[in-house]
């Protein structure tokens, strides 16, 4: 690419000439005449230098686009090359959640690796919110999400599901009415999802205080949209960040919150806990593989994706 664009990207991409110029190891003064003679070419400026942090014009932001689709050929270009040369090896960098990389990616790895040890892999574990944006500037090469996605800049395919209960500590279980569908760890272990029974309503729920995730997690605003549908507002004993550590605190015997059953399966409960499935579309969640649009899917991307 044509020094003068990575020129105008590094500053758009920084905020400012001079953050820019210390990137590409350049004098801010060099950096600045090589913008300015392609702003006297084109006769318009490419940056309005009067707003901090600096922004690109209306004729800078058509140039930065295809500047962007120019990067995004050099990237695909040479993937496509690589591709030639190692079929069955190769690299691919992949994002999830905190529960995601801790209670499902390793299996994933594990099945992976064993058919194609070739292969390197890296693991990128953030916010969902974080991860779209390494997914939008290429940092990495797919994510695993229950969120939508704007679907003219991403790709979805089909992943994996989570089925959702109820943990509540065994203490808060007083009501014989709550009790009859209370199911045991083992019960859930044991049994496939569509035969255990399932509570009628969560009405029996109403006053016992549970544990949320904080608001902008996919389980805090499922858990609101069920209160919400039962015509209940149980008490909310705290809120925290993790599904992890709010299924531990649970077993703890504080509160009732929303959990998966890869938790319930993987983390022993010490009989502290019963759980309860409730039939409702919020109860299942899908994790989608998430690409980013128009970006050039490798052999090894290809074949990550056929697992599911």
């Amino acid at each position: 690419m044509e020094s003068v664009y990575e020129h105008i990207y590094a500053v758009k991409t920084l905020g400012s000439f001079t953050k820019a110029a210390k990137n590409l190891h350049i004098s801010q003064p060099a950096l600045s005449i090589s913008i300015k003679k392609l702003e006297e070419e084109i006769n318009q400026p490419i940056f309005d230098r009067s707003v901090k942090p600096i922004a690109l014009t209306p004729a800078g932001q058509i140039i930065f686009s295809y500047i962007e689709e120019l990067i995004l050929l050099e990237s695909n270009t040479k993937s496509a090359l690589t591709d030639l040369k190692s079929f069955n090896s190769g690299d691919i960098t992949i994002g999830g959640t905190q529960y995601f990389t801790a209670f499902i990616l390793p299996e994933l790895i594990l099945n992976f690796t064993k058919r194609y040890p070739g292969v390197s892999i890296k693991i990128v574990e953030s916010s969902s919110a974080k991860l779209t944006g390494l997914l939008s500037n290429n940092e990495i090469d797919l994510m695993f999400s229950v969120k939508e996605f704007d679907l003219d800049g991403f790709c979805l395919y089909k992943g994996l599901t989570d089925h959702l209960f109820i943990t509540i500590p065994k203490h808060f279980v007083k009501s014989p009415t709550l009790r009859q569908y209370c199911l045991n760890r083992e019960e859930i272990i044991k049994e496939e999802y569509m035969h255990l029974k399932a509570i009628p309503s969560l009405n029996e729920l109403s006053k016992t205080p549970f544990i949320l995730l904080r608001s902008g997690n996919n389980l805090h605003d499922r858990s609101k949209m069920l209160f919400q549908l039962e015509g209940i507002m149980p008490p909310i004993e705290m809120t925290l960040d993790q599904l992890t550590t709010a299924h531990y605190i649970s077993r703890s015997g504080l509160a009732a919150t929303l959990t998966t059953d890869r938790l319930i399966k993987q983390i022993d409960d010490n009989n502290n806990l019963l759980y309860i499935k409730y039939i409702h579309p919020l109860m299942i969640r899908n994790f989608n593989i998430i690409l980013k649009k128009n970006r050039y899917k490798s052999n090894i991307m290809h074949k990550f994706i056929s697992m599911f």
